[in-house]
Protein backbone atom coordinates (compact mmCIF):
# COMPACT_ATOMS: atom_id res chain seq x y z
CA UNK A 1 0.00 0.00 0.00
CA UNK A 2 1.17 3.49 -0.70
CA UNK A 3 2.22 6.19 1.93
CA UNK A 4 -0.15 8.81 1.40
CA UNK A 5 1.60 12.45 2.51
CA UNK A 6 -0.57 14.51 4.14
CA UNK A 7 1.02 17.86 4.16
CA UNK A 8 3.43 19.22 1.71
CA UNK A 9 5.37 21.82 1.83
CA UNK A 10 3.38 24.48 -0.72
CA UNK A 11 5.87 26.04 -3.43
CA UNK A 12 6.70 29.36 -2.96
CA UNK A 13 4.88 31.73 -5.40
CA UNK A 14 7.31 33.84 -7.66
CA UNK A 15 8.15 37.22 -6.92
CA UNK A 16 6.48 39.08 -9.78
CA UNK A 17 8.44 40.75 -12.34
CA UNK A 18 8.63 44.55 -11.91
CA UNK A 19 8.77 45.47 -15.25
CA UNK A 20 5.45 43.50 -16.53
CA UNK A 21 4.02 44.53 -13.04
CA UNK A 22 4.97 48.11 -14.05
CA UNK A 23 3.55 48.07 -17.42
CA UNK A 24 0.32 47.35 -16.28
CA UNK A 25 0.19 49.25 -14.22
CA UNK A 26 1.26 52.15 -16.38
CA UNK A 27 -1.42 50.98 -19.01
CA UNK A 28 -4.05 51.41 -16.78
CA UNK A 29 -3.19 54.60 -14.94
CA UNK A 30 -3.05 55.78 -18.96
CA UNK A 31 -6.42 53.96 -19.34
CA UNK A 32 -8.07 55.91 -16.27
CA UNK A 33 -6.68 59.38 -17.46
CA UNK A 34 -7.63 58.83 -20.87
CA UNK A 35 -11.27 57.19 -19.97
CA UNK A 36 -11.66 61.33 -17.35
CA UNK A 37 -12.64 64.06 -20.05
CA UNK A 38 -15.24 61.60 -21.12
CA UNK A 39 -16.54 61.27 -17.62
CA UNK A 40 -16.19 64.96 -17.31
CA UNK A 41 -18.17 65.47 -20.26
CA UNK A 42 -20.65 63.12 -18.69
CA UNK A 43 -20.70 65.09 -15.43
CA UNK A 44 -21.30 68.39 -17.57
CA UNK A 45 -24.32 67.22 -19.55
CA UNK A 46 -25.99 65.39 -16.19
CA UNK A 47 -25.44 68.73 -14.49
CA UNK A 48 -27.66 70.67 -17.59
CA UNK A 49 -30.04 68.02 -16.72
CA UNK A 50 -29.92 65.65 -19.83
CA UNK A 51 -31.78 62.96 -21.06
CA UNK A 52 -31.26 60.28 -17.97
CA UNK A 53 -31.86 57.18 -19.79
CA UNK A 54 -29.49 58.44 -22.24
CA UNK A 55 -26.69 59.47 -19.86
CA UNK A 56 -26.85 55.96 -18.23
CA UNK A 57 -26.53 54.04 -21.24
CA UNK A 58 -23.40 57.04 -22.44
CA UNK A 59 -22.55 56.06 -18.24
CA UNK A 60 -22.72 53.08 -17.53
CA UNK A 61 -20.33 51.53 -19.92
CA UNK A 62 -17.39 54.15 -17.70
CA UNK A 63 -18.84 53.11 -14.63
CA UNK A 64 -17.91 49.85 -15.55
CA UNK A 65 -14.87 50.18 -16.70
CA UNK A 66 -13.29 51.57 -14.30
CA UNK A 67 -14.79 49.21 -11.82
CA UNK A 68 -13.09 46.53 -14.10
CA UNK A 69 -9.71 48.27 -14.28
CA UNK A 70 -9.98 48.15 -10.00
CA UNK A 71 -10.16 44.16 -10.31
CA UNK A 72 -7.19 44.12 -12.90
CA UNK A 73 -5.34 45.94 -10.58
CA UNK A 74 -4.94 43.57 -7.77
CA UNK A 75 -2.99 41.54 -10.36
CA UNK A 76 -0.09 44.16 -9.68
CA UNK A 77 1.55 41.89 -6.92
CA UNK A 78 4.98 43.56 -6.77
CA UNK A 79 5.68 45.42 -3.62
CA UNK A 80 7.29 48.60 -4.82
CA UNK A 81 4.45 49.36 -6.94
CA UNK A 82 1.96 48.67 -4.37
CA UNK A 83 1.36 52.28 -2.91
CA UNK A 84 0.65 53.21 -7.26
CA UNK A 85 -2.01 50.07 -6.78
CA UNK A 86 -3.47 52.11 -3.51
CA UNK A 87 -3.71 55.22 -5.14
CA UNK A 88 -5.49 54.06 -8.47
CA UNK A 89 -7.52 51.96 -6.90
CA UNK A 90 -8.85 54.74 -4.60
CA UNK A 91 -9.28 57.38 -7.89
CA UNK A 92 -10.89 54.47 -10.43
CA UNK A 93 -13.73 54.03 -7.37
CA UNK A 94 -13.89 57.86 -6.79
CA UNK A 95 -14.31 58.63 -10.88
CA UNK A 96 -16.86 55.50 -10.55
CA UNK A 97 -18.83 56.55 -7.99
CA UNK A 98 -18.87 60.19 -8.78
CA UNK A 99 -20.65 59.36 -12.09
CA UNK A 100 -22.85 56.87 -10.73
CA UNK A 101 -24.39 59.61 -7.99
CA UNK A 102 -24.44 61.98 -10.88
CA UNK A 103 -26.80 60.10 -12.62
CA UNK A 104 -28.89 58.99 -9.47
CA UNK A 105 -28.87 62.50 -8.65
CA UNK A 106 -30.15 63.32 -12.23
CA UNK A 107 -32.90 60.67 -11.39
CA UNK A 108 -34.56 62.39 -8.43
CA UNK A 109 -33.38 66.15 -8.83
CA UNK A 110 -36.90 67.20 -9.74
CA UNK A 111 -38.11 66.57 -6.03
CA UNK A 112 -36.69 69.58 -4.90
CA UNK A 113 -35.06 72.56 -5.88
CA UNK A 114 -31.69 71.63 -3.78
CA UNK A 115 -31.43 68.93 -5.69
CA UNK A 116 -31.20 70.78 -8.65
CA UNK A 117 -28.22 73.09 -7.21
CA UNK A 118 -26.40 69.84 -6.16
CA UNK A 119 -27.11 68.65 -9.79
CA UNK A 120 -25.84 72.02 -11.09
CA UNK A 121 -22.67 71.81 -9.23
CA UNK A 122 -21.49 68.52 -11.56
CA UNK A 123 -18.73 68.79 -13.38
CA UNK A 124 -15.05 68.60 -12.97
CA UNK A 125 -14.01 65.04 -11.27
CA UNK A 126 -11.30 67.76 -9.27
CA UNK A 127 -8.73 66.65 -7.14
CA UNK A 128 -9.05 63.00 -7.83
CA UNK A 129 -8.68 64.15 -11.37
CA UNK A 130 -5.40 65.66 -11.05
CA UNK A 131 -4.25 63.33 -8.59
CA UNK A 132 -4.74 60.68 -11.56
CA UNK A 133 -2.71 62.75 -13.93
CA UNK A 134 0.33 62.94 -11.31
CA UNK A 135 0.13 59.30 -10.97
CA UNK A 136 0.45 58.59 -14.54
CA UNK A 137 2.94 60.77 -14.80
CA UNK A 138 5.17 59.32 -12.09
CA UNK A 139 4.53 55.84 -13.06
CA UNK A 140 5.61 56.80 -17.01
CA UNK A 141 8.72 58.46 -15.39
CA UNK A 142 9.53 55.67 -13.21
CA UNK A 143 8.92 53.31 -16.21
CA UNK A 144 10.70 55.35 -18.69
CA UNK A 145 13.96 55.01 -16.15
CA UNK A 146 13.31 51.44 -15.70
CA UNK A 147 13.41 51.17 -19.44
CA UNK A 148 16.57 53.20 -19.88
CA UNK A 149 18.07 51.62 -17.05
Amino acid sequence: MARVKLHRERARPAMPVYEDDLDRLRRLAFEGLYWQDDVEDLLVAISDGGDLGELSRAGGPYISRYEAMRVELRAVRHPQLQCYVAALDEVFANHAMLLHCALDLLAVSWRSERLREEQSRLGAVGEQGERLARLTAEIKELAGSTSAG
